[in-house]
């Protein structure tokens, strides 16, 4: 056994590494993710701000220290006004929503007594044991409990959340001053105790993220557009007014793994066959049907175009990262196997190029650790 892995060494170690990061994101994101948020945000915000920060302590010469705590200043002052301006915006339409509520309690109320009719007409065909359940005194009682205590305890877990909420984010905001002032400091200590056949499959891995990040925005940049102009055109056809704004909206939504155009056209076709619109009924379920077929058929191939990986690769890396994450797997799957073939790649040029890659090794292709070290040695 010893002679064995003697013998293969390096692509043991290789096979060890991946399969310990695959575990380790698995961990990371099923058991940890929730501890650890607010500093993966404050890092995530970090290498947002680093550009400026770097910015104005080369041009304009100023201490790490301060340039860190303008860059979150601006930060802050940027999340403020968005969230004032999203919470101005709906005050506002809460308060046309107000004004509007005598016309959708007369539309309901329209709605309600032509439900009544149908069903009417539907008890005839029940049992009677089924019909009691319905015609028994306290099953409205008990229904309207049922969902006056559920919105109570959801009020209760939203205003009980809200102190957790901001002490994540003023541990976020003071973890990302930290990785923005010690950056350096911090990857040239990692660098330190890093083997090099590690930091060599590190730089491939951060090469392939960055070209697959910018790949990925791409390719939902593709899919929204291509939506956008299936729900604009199909609501054109049904007649509807708003077709542009809508359909952008819609395009918008589709892009939320969570919600989807569906979370819009499903209830808008159920509104409108009960208001008896049925041709606006049928095209939002046509339209529906469009995209979803649209999306199952170019997702694959454009997605896996623009990040490198073949389209049925891509198919099971976004299915089998659904089942294990969950939405946010939609993004770490292929994430996870474009790690794996970066380290792959990084092997096999190794293996065509041993003498390059220890060049590169200690060169510039590792940038993103030693102008840190420079840094670091210039702060000594």
């Amino acid at each position: 056994m010893h002679k064995f892995y003697a013998r293969h060494k390096d692509k043991i170690d290789k096979i060890v590494f991946v399969l310990s990061l695959l575990i380790l994101v698995y961990l990371f994101f099923t058991h940890l993710f929730d501890l650890f948020s607010p500093f993966v945000f404050g890092f995530i915000f970090s290498l947002v701000l680093f550009p400026l920060r770097k910015l104005m302590c080369d041009k304009f010469k100023m201490n790490k220290g301060f340039a860190s705590f303008l860059c979150l200043l601006l930060l802050i002052i940027a999340l403020t006004v968005v969230s004032v301006t999203v919470v101005n915006k709906i005050i506002s339409q809460a308060r046309s929503f107000v004004q509007s509520v005598p016309f959708y309690v007369n539309e309901l109320t329209s709605l309600w007594q032509r439900l009544q009719t149908a069903l009417q007409d539907l008890l005839i065909m029940i049992p009677e044991s089924i019909k009691e359940l319905f015609t028994d005194g306290d099953f409205i009682p008990k229904l309207t409990s049922s969902v006056g205590s559920w919105t109570t305890g959801g009020t209760l877990n939203v205003v009980s959340n809200i102190p957790a909420f901001f002490v994540n984010m003023l541990l976020c905001f003071i973890s990302c001053f930290f990785f923005l002032r010690d950056r350096e400091r911090m990857f040239a200590l990692l660098k330190s105790k890093t083997p090099s056949w590690i930091a060599h499959h590190a730089v491939a891995i951060k090469k392939g993220m960055i070209f697959a990040i910018f790949g990925y925005i791409k390719a939902q940049a593709i899919l929204m557009s291509i939506v956008a102009c299936i729900v604009i055109i199909g609501l054109i056809i049904c007649g509807y007014p708003y077709a542009l704004f809508v359909g952008i909206l819609i395009a918008l939504l589709d892009m939320l793994p969570l919600f989807g155009s569906g979370a819009v056209l499903w209830p808008w076709a159920l509104y409108s066959f009960v208001s008896g619109n049925v041709t606006m009924g049928i095209g939002c379920l046509v339209i529906y049907l469009i995209i979803f077929i649209t999306r199952q058929t170019l997702e694959p191939r454009i997605l896996g175009s623009q990040i490198g990986i073949h389209p049925l690769l891509t198919l099971v890396a976004l299915y089998v990262g659904l089942q294990l994450f969950g939405a946010v797997g939609l993004i770490l799957g292929p994430a996870l196997v474009i790690m794996v073939q970066a380290v792959y790649r990084s092997q096999k040029a190794s293996d065509v190029a041993p003498d390059a890659s220890q060049e590169d090794l200690q060169s510039g292709d590792i940038s993103y650790i030693t102008e840190e070290g420079e840094d670091n040695a210039n702060n000594k």
